[in-house]
């Protein structure tokens, strides 16, 4: 009898540690778990955006566009540096109009705030020009000090002449498909070292990721393809 139970006890502890080991091995297959969702919340914002009659203008905005944050959640609450409410991804456009692989970025500061009533938001930043965004990836970027941010609905209607005088940041800000008011006056965008890292198995900075393009994220696919903007008709 004492044999038997000396048995059975040695199976359930070896069960046991089979279990724990199990359980361990599933966590670490996926361990950017939370920054692939982050990648696919970001692919359901710009295509919710850009198939809302109320953010029609995206079009022409990311047509133009050199580099764009989306950020999926932004919460009036969480707005601080390092708050995972404003986390979110940083992608650049090739003259060719081909995107990135993202990087991970989040925009805090005390003075944004969304409009009253408004608790959380989908925010997309859209990058006009060079300056801008490198000073994003490079040493981070605030807005209305480093560069000067406006409302994606202000001034176009159409398509952009290539002598149109853009702004250096627009955005576009989603609550329930309206165009939500927000000042973004002194957000401050900052990288995401950790969430890169996890990504993408391997230190990386974001220019490396963003601007060098030395790696390819191919669950970032959609993303890209949600982002992409057919050429103008007779250009």
């Amino acid at each position: 009898m004492r044999n038997a139970f000396l048995a059975l006890t040695l199976l359930l502890l070896a069960g046991g540690l089979t279990g724990c080991y199990a359980a361990h091995s599933s966590g670490e297959s996926n361990p950017a778990h939370y920054e692939q969702g982050l990648v696919d919340k970001a692919t359901a914002t710009v295509r919710s955006m850009r198939t809302d009659p109320a953010f029609r203008n995206i079009e022409v905005y990311l047509r133009n566009a050199r580099g764009v944050l989306i950020l999926p959640s932004v919460i009036k609450a969480g707005l601080i540096y390092g708050g995972q409410g404003g986390n979110g991804v940083l992608l650049s456009r090739s003259a060719a109009g081909v995107w990135s692989s993202p990087a991970f970025y989040t925009l805090g500061g005390g003075s944004i705030g969304l409009q009253i009533g408004v608790q959380e938001a989908a925010i997309v930043l859209v990058f006009m020009n060079d300056k801008a965004l490198k000073s994003a990836i490079d040493t981070g970027l605030t807005l209305g000090a480093d560069a000067t941010v406006a409302a994606g609905t202000e001034g176009l209607t159409g398509e952009v002449a290539s002598t149109h005088a853009f702004k250096d940041v627009y955005y576009f800000a989603n609550v329930g498909g309206l165009f939500a008011g927000v000042s973004l006056e002194g957000g401050v965008i900052h990288v995401r070292d950790g969430l890169n890292r996890t990504y993408y198995g391997q230190s990386l900075t974001p220019r490396q990721i963003v601007l060098e393009r030395r790696v390819d994220a191919p669950n970032a696919r959609l993303l890209k393809e949600a982002l992409a903007v057919p050429p103008v008709q007779g250009r």
